[in-house]
C-alpha cells in the first residue's frame, strides 16, 4: 500500500489520480470521522503488471515504452512515485510481518494456526521451520509472505530513468519526488543487509539483453553495503561540501505524512549507523570468519572498529537535533480524560505516566512519532490492532475485527522494571523469589484503575513501572478499550479475555495480552470502529535509547548517555539512572551504570522494554549477537484452563523454540536464485 494521505475534499476535485487508483479508508479518532476521510494512493496497477516475479536477476522492464507511457504527465507520476512506496516492508499484518519474529509474542498454538507454515510467520522462523527451498518471509525475491524489496528496488530505479521526462512537474517537486526514492531505495537495501548481510547492490537495472555475465552479479561486503546505503542517503542530505541540501522537504503536510522526509531520513541514517558499529557487524570473526566470497575474501569485517560507534554517535546526534529543532518530543497526555477516569486522574500516582506511553503508540502523528507506516488495510483484517484487541464485552460471540488471541510470552511479563525503575530480580524491596505467589490486590492510588481492586493477582502484577500497566494485560487488570474501561478476567469459562466453551481458539493462550497496539477506543464488528495509526517505525525515544547506547559503547559511561536515557524515563515515571543504581537500599549492585559492561546491560533493557511489540526487538537481539540468549528457551504462559487463581497461576511450558547459530542470524538465499545464478554464495549453514 501506499503511503499518501489525501484530504477527501481534493480528492474528489482530482479525477485524474482516482481514476488511476483505488482509495482507502482511514479512521484516526472519534472526532474526525464525522469531518473528513483520509484516502491513500494505492499501487499504480498498471506497473505493477509489468513486473510478475521481478528478481534482481530479472529487472529488465518487460516493456520500456509502456513503462514511459506511466511518466507522460504530473499526475501518473504521482502514481508511479506511489508505488515506490507499496515495497515497504508490512508493520502492521501480523502474518506478514517481521514483527513476530523473536521472543515476545505469541498467537494461537492450535493445529489450524500454530502447525500452519503460512500464518504467524514470524513465530515459525523462530521455530527452525525456515528453509531455502521455500524461504518464510522472502524479502530477497518474494514470497512466503513478503514482498521482494529487489523488486522494490527495480521500481524506484525505473522512477530515477523516467521522472526528467514528465512536462508538467515543478523543477522543486520533481527534486522532493527524487529525494524520497533515494531514500526508500537506500532503506531497502538497508532492510536486506539486516535480514542476509552481504548483499547485491542494485543501483541500476540492467539494459534489455545485458549480457549474461552483467546479470550474474556477486554479493558484496558487508562494508561495502553499508558504506553504499550511507552514501545514497548523505547524497539526499549534503552536497559534496558537507552542507545541507534542501531538495527534500523538511516534514510533510497532513496530507502527505508517512512520506519520507528531511527528519525521518536522518533518523534512518541514525538506525543504519548503530547496525553497521553493532557485533554482529563490526568485526564478527566468531560467527563469520569462513563466509567468503569466490575470490577468497571475508564478508563481514574481521577486526572491529570503534570508529564506527563514533559515526553513529555523531549521526543520531544530528538526527536528534534536527528533530528537536523543528518540534520533535517525547509525548506528554494533555487533554481531558475519559470520564471513567477523571477521578483516578486525581488520585492515582500513575495514570499520567500510563496515558503518556499509551497514547505515544496510538495517537496518530503525534510529536514523538518521526516515521510512521501509513500503509494501512482499512477495511480489511489481519493487523495486530485486531489479533489482539479482546472482544466485546457488549457482544462476546462478535469476533470481528477483535480477534483476542494474540498476546505474550511470559518473558514479557517479567521483563519491565518495577515501579522503582530496576529489573524486578535486581530490586532488593521486590520480593522476586515469591513473585507466583498469590495475594490480594490493594486498594491504594498506585494501582487505582489499572488492577481490580480486592481480587486475586499474583505479586509479580504488582507494584511494576507505569509502562507494565500501560502495556500489557494480565488477569484481573483493567483494559480501556471498545472506549471502556474493562475489567479483565483470562481464567476458564470467564470473559473478557479467557479460554473457555465460546472460546476455544480466540483467548489469549499465555493469559497475557498486551493492548500496546490498540486504541482505546476502537471497537468490534465492523472496520469503521477500529480506530487505525500509523505504527511506528521510528519514534524519538528510540534515538534517544541509540544515542545512549552510541556514547557507551565509545566513551564508556557517562553523563550525556544518562541524559537521554532519563528523558525517556521521566515521560513513564521512573527515576534517573543515577539516581536508582547509586542506590544500595534499592538495588543489588549498587554502582553499575557506572561501568561499561553494566551500563550496556541498562540501555539493552531499557530498549527492549520502551520498544517492545514494535519490531525492533528481534533485529537488537541480532545485532548485539545475544540470540543464543534469548531465542533458546521454550514459549511459557499460565494455566488458561485453570478455574481459580491456584490452579491459573501454574506456569507451564507451551511450545519449543529452535535456534541455530550461526545459521539463524542470517535468512537463507533462496535456492532458485543459487542455482541460476553460480556467482552466488549462500548464508552459511543453509
Amino acid at each position: 500500500m501506499s503511503h499518501f494521505n489525501r484530504d477527501i475534499n481534493s480528492q474528489r476535485n482530482d479525477e485524474s489520480i482516482t481514476d488511476i487508483v483505488p482509495t482507502y479508508k482511514m479512521k484516526i479518532n472519534k472526532s474526525y470521522r464525522m469531518k473528513s476521510k483520509i484516502f491513500i494512493i494505492s499501487t499504480l496497477i498498471v506497473l505493477s503488471t509489468l513486473l510478475p516475479g521481478c528478481d534482481f536477476l530479472d529487472i529488465v522492464p518487460d516493456n520500456t515504452v509502456q513503462v514511459g507511457s506511466l511518466f507522460e504527465n504530473r499526475e501518473k507520476a504521482l502514481g508511479a512515485l506511489s508505488t515506490c512506496y507499496r515495497y515497504m516492508p508490512n508493520y502492521e499484518k501480523l502474518h506478514q510481518s517481521m514483527t513476530l519474529a523473536g521472543d515476545e509474542w505469541v498467537g494461537r498454538l492450535d493445529a489450524d494456526h500454530g502447525e500452519n507454515r503460512g500464518l504467524l510467520r514470524g513465530m515459525q522462523l523462530m521455530r527452525g521451520w525456515n528453509n531455502s527451498n521455500d524461504p518464510i518471509l522472502n524479502f530477497w525475491s518474494g514470497g512466503g509472505g513478503a514482498t521482494s524489496l529487489y523488486q522494490g528496488i527495480r521500481v524506484c530505479n525505473i522512477f530515477f530513468e523516467n521522472i526528467d521526462g514528465v512536462p508538467d512537474i515543478t523543477p522543486a517537486e520533481k527534486a522532493d519526488w527524487i529525494a524520497q526514492v533515494k531514500i526508500l531505495k537506500a532503506y531497502y537495501h538497508f532492510y536486506l543487509i539486516r535480514l542476509y548481510g552481504p548483499i547485491v547492490i542494485a543501483d541500476k537495472n540492467l539494459e534489455p539483453f545485458s549480457p549474461v555475465e552483467e546479470v550474474r552479479q556477486e554479493r558484496q561486503t558487508v562494508d561495502s553495503c553499508f558504506n553504499y546505503v550511507l552514501n545514497s542517503i548523505d547524497e539526499v542530505l549534503f552536497d559534496a561540501n558537507g552542507s545541507p541540501r534542501t531538495e527534500l522537504s523538511v516534514e510533510r503536510e497532513s496530507a502527505f505524512l508517512g512520506q519520507v522526509d528531511q527528519i525521518n531520513a536522518r533518523a534512518i541514517k541514525a538506525q543504519v549507523l548503530i547496525t553497521r558499529a553493532s557485533p554482529l557487524f563490526n568485526g564478527n570473526t566468531e560467527y563469520f570468519s569462513n563466509f567468503r566470497n569466490k575470490a577468497g575474501d571475508t564478508y563481514f569485517p574481521m577486526t572491529p572498529d570503534p570508529e564506527k560507534w563514533k559515526e553513529a554517535l555523531d549521526g543520531i546526534k544530528d538526527a536528534i537535533d534536527y528533530a528537536e529543532a523543528r518540534g520533535k518530543k517525547l509525548y506528554t497526555f494533555i487533554g481531558q480524560p475519559k470520564f471513567w477516569d477523571v477521578k483516578n486522574f486525581e488520585e492515582s500516582e500513575i495514570i499520567q505516566y500510563a496515558y503518556n506511553k499509551r497514547f505515544s503508540i496510538v495517537q496518530g502523528w503525534n510529536d514523538e512519532l518521526l516515521w510512521g507506516y501509513s500503509g494501512l488495510d482499512y477495511e480489511g483484517q489481519g493487523g495486530f490492532a485486531h489479533a489482539t484487541n479482546m472482544r466485546s464485552v457488549a457482544d462476546p460471540t462478535q469476533a470481528g475485527y477483535a480477534w483476542q488471541w494474540l498476546g505474550a510470552d511470559y518473558r514479557m511479563d517479567e521483563l519491565f522494571y518495577s515501579k522503582n525503575g530496576v529489573p524486578i530480580e535486581d530490586d532488593k524491596t521486590y520480593d522476586y523469589s515469591n513473585r507466583l505467589q498469590i495475594t490480594e490486590i490493594p486498594d491504594d492510588n498506585y494501582h487505582k484503575g489499572y488492577m481490580q481492586v480486592g481480587e486475586k493477582t499474583i505479586r509479580l502484577h504488582l507494584n511494576r513501572e507505569p509502562r507494565f500497566y500501560a502495556w500489557m494485560v494480565v488477569d484481573r487488570s483493567v483494559w480501556r478499550t471498545h472506549d471502556l474501561a474493562n475489567d479483565v478476567k483470562m481464567r476458564y469459562n470467564e470473559f473478557p479475555g479467557g479460554r473457555g466453551a465460546q472460546h476455544t481458539t480466540d483467548f489469549y493462550w499465555t493469559g497475557i495480552g498486551v493492548k500496546k497496539l490498540v486504541h482505546p477506543e476502537s471497537g468490534t464488528g465492523h472496520w469503521a470502529r477500529v480506530v487505525k495509526f500509523p505504527y511506528p517505525i521510528l519514534r524519538l525515544s528510540d534515538l534517544y535509547l541509540m544515542y545512549a547506547e552510541a556514547y557507551n559503547e565509545y566513551n564508556g559511561p557517562g553523563q550525556p548517555a544518562y541524559e537521554y536515557l532519563n528523558r525517556v524515563r521521566a515521560v513513564g515515571g521512573l527515576q534517573p539512572i543515577e539516581t536508582v543504581w547509586s542506590d544500595p537500599s534499592i538495588v543489588k549492585t549498587p554502582g553499575k551504570h557506572a561501568t561499561k559492561e553494566g551500563l550496556r546491560d541498562i540501555i539493552h533493557r531499557e530498549r527492549m522494554i520502551e520498544l517492545s511489540f514494535e519490531g525492533h526487538r528481534y533485529f537488537d537481539i541480532l545485532r548485539w549477537k545475544e540470540a543464543d540468549r534469548y531465542f533458546l528457551s521454550p514459549v511459557k504462559g499460565f494455566n488458561t484452563t485453570g478455574v481459580d487463581p491456584e490452579q491459573f497461576y501454574v506456569l507451564m511450558t507451551l511450545q519449543p523454540r529452535r535456534w541455530q547459530t550461526p545459521r539463524d542470524y542470517l535468512m537463507p538465499l533462496p535456492l532458485w536464485d543459487i542455482n541460476r545464478n553460480p556467482n552466488l554464495v549462500q548464508n552459511p549453514g543453509w
